[in-house]
């Protein structure tokens, strides 16, 4: 089974971005005349990305040897914007930073806007959402200041999509409106076709699937007239996916494969890889499973080539080295003047022991000479040993950001193959009236297999050794796992979450305990309602989780078989306090908390 990660999510991203990028060059364009930048607009609205970066480069050369500074910044853009859709995050950013830099410094505030936008976007599909937002705020407040309504409503589009990340569909649908009145009043028809694709995505989502279909049509109707391919595939991919949910596969896999022939003209790689895996669970849902591994086995391909497990780590970098070459001229401009201040002081004092203290001043250079050479070495020590605890922490890391990839890779590929191949020999066996029982069991077995696989993963990736990764992580699983089942679910996690590094102890026992409770929940309770609570207060992290199943009696406790004795021993080992209440007919409590002190523990 695949990851449950359809276009709606990824590609509006891109799309998004992409559209509002265009949009943002053409309103360049209409007070930059150059030839060149609007024979790129075309090439990029046509899909043409690598096209337009051979072109603007030569562009660039000839507006740095006569210092066009407008123009250079809108290359740079460009290049960063290009990069994104070629699937290449670390390329992109750097060539944002470059414009950024130059923006700023000429005070072109409308060109910062846009950029710093489009840098928000670039983190959004990282899911790096506490960086995208800041990003996003400070467009928005330039947008407020000089009087940018576009700007503003791109914003509101953007912020609709983390909303929708963290399933706020009424604030996503909210935003999105406010985008499109904006866009009307602006006679903006590419964004107003960007504000109904969105508005048809949070439908969906909310379970009106008939009213997302129209939104998408409507859509798709606009992309089609402005001649944006990239726009029109990721429309009919959409379309496909939402006949998929109605079980109308063939409706599916005719919207799907338009969806996949167009990306593929003007290599869009996120969405062929994106077609690629929602016409495998189409033929899957079909029964045609010769075809569903045919499609899964292209997905694994271009997927394994598209994403890049350190894409985030580096983009994470790079934005640190880019704030510190900020930093450095003001930096430097302090030591010299402490410098200078100390080079006077030290002249005066050498002056007066001269006169008055001759051999005083010899004894007292001598001790200077020995406790100077004294620190000196004590702080060469000391920084040998700090750069030995990074380079292992480096290595350390590297070696779990590899297992991970390793995991993804074989192990995932594999597990995936071997469900629906199962699948194909339950199906044939079936057809014959042969007990698939067995075989159903293998099947059930994989698919579990990759879903642990995948929390491995995401456990192993030092990367999401953070408070805000963690609650992130365990907003996603909950909803994905309740996703479809007849339990009625309260999820109460808290939103704002500090970007607090954790060990990856922590991370991993807080993970794998809510898992096996909310398991215990679904699997032994056989309860019809779940409250799910997850706050941070006061350097304090709570979670609750409580169903309206069975129950058990208190002093039975001790004989049972649900997992409550390794939940119990996993919050002892980090430190943290676990209290379990049952009730026989009304229900069980599981309630932990654990202090930022020990969140902290043993992170180096």
């Amino acid at each position: 089974m695949l990851i449950n990660f359809r276009l709606e999510y990824l590609s509006r991203y891109s799309f998004l971005f992409l559209l509002i990028s265009i949009i943002s060059v053409k309103t360049t364009f209409a007070q930059i005349e150059d030839s060149a930048i609007i024979k790129s607009d075309s090439l990029y609205r046509a899909g043409e990305y690598q096209k337009v970066i051979n072109l603007l480069q030569n562009r660039l050369v000839t507006a740095q040897s006569k210092k066009e500074k407008v123009i250079e910044i809108v290359i740079y853009n460009s290049f960063g914007k290009a990069y994104s859709q070629l699937g290449k995050p670390v390329e992109a950013l750097k060539n944002y930073q470059i414009a950024l830099k130059k923006a700023e410094t000429d005070n072109e505030k409308q060109q910062s806007g846009k950029i710093l936008k489009n840098i928000g976007a670039l983190y959004e599909e990282q899911k790096n959402f506490s960086q995208a937002l800041t990003f996003y705020e400070r467009a928005q407040n330039i947008a407020i200041e000089i009087k940018d309504e576009s700007l503003l409503a791109d914003c509101y589009n953007n912020t609709g999509i983390i909303y929708e990340q963290q399933l706020k569909y009424d604030l996503a649908l909210s935003v999105y409106k406010k985008a499109l009145q904006i866009y009307q009043k602006l006679q903006k028809t590419d964004r107003i076709a960007l504000s109904l694709n969105n508005i048809g995505i949070v439908y969906k989502y909310l379970g009106e699937l008939p009213k997302a279909i129209e939104y998408y049509n409507q859509s798709l109707i606009y992309s089609e007239k402005l001649g944006d391919k990239f726009f029109v595939a990721a429309n009919l991919n959409n379309i496909g996916n939402v006949y998929a949910l109605l079980k109308n596969y063939p409706k599916a896999i005719e919207f799907n494969t338009k969806s996949l022939k167009i990306a593929e003209s003007i290599q869009a790689t996120n969405i062929v890889v994106e077609a690629y895996g929602s016409l495998a669970e189409d033929y899957e849902g079909l029964g045609d499973y010769k075809k569903a591994l045919y499609f899964k086995n292209k997905y694994t391909k271009v997927n394994s080539d598209y994403i890049n497990v350190e894409s985030a780590k580096q983009l994470a970098e790079m934005q640190t080295l880019y704030q510190t070459e900020k930093q450095r001229g003001q930096i430097t401009a302090l030591k010299q003047n402490e410098q200078i201040n100390s080079l006077k002081m030290a002249r005066q004092e050498l002056l007066i022991q001269k006169r008055n203290y001759q051999i005083l001043f010899t004894v007292l250079v001598m001790m200077i000479f020995i406790s100077s050479g004294y620190l000196y070495f004590q702080k060469q020590r000391v920084k040998q040993k700090r750069e030995q605890r990074r380079a292992i922490l480096l290595a350390e890391t590297n070696e779990r950001s590899r297992i991970a990839k390793d995991v993804h890779d074989d192990i995932g590929s594999g597990l995936s193959k071997i469900t629906l191949m199962a699948g194909m020999v339950s199906h044939k066996m079936q057809a014959n009236g042969v007990e698939v029982g067995e075989i159903n069991n293998i099947t059930q077995i994989s698919k579990d297999l990759v879903e642990n696989m995948r929390d491995l993963i995401w456990v192993l990736n030092p990367q999401n050794a953070t408070l805000d990764n963690l609650v992130a992580r365990i907003r996603e699983y909950c909803s994905d796992y309740l996703e479809g089942l007849s339990v009625k679910s309260d999820l109460a996690i808290q939103d704002e979450i500090p970007q607090i590094k954790i060990s990856q102890e922590v991370q991993r026992n807080i993970f794998l305990t809510i898992k096996e409770a909310l398991h215990n929940c679904i699997k032994h309770a056989d309860c019809h309602q779940i409250f799910i609570e997850l706050v941070y207060k006061n350097d304090l992290l709570t979670f609750h989780i409580k169903d309206s199943g069975k129950g058990f009696e208190m002093n039975e406790l001790k004989k049972s078989g649900n997992g409550l004795k390794n939940m119990q021993q996993r919050m002892q080992t980090i430190g943290a306090t676990f209290k379990v209440n049952s009730v026989l007919g009304e229900g069980t409590s599981v309630k932990t908390e654990i202090k930022l002190a020990q969140l902290e523990k043993a992170v180096a």
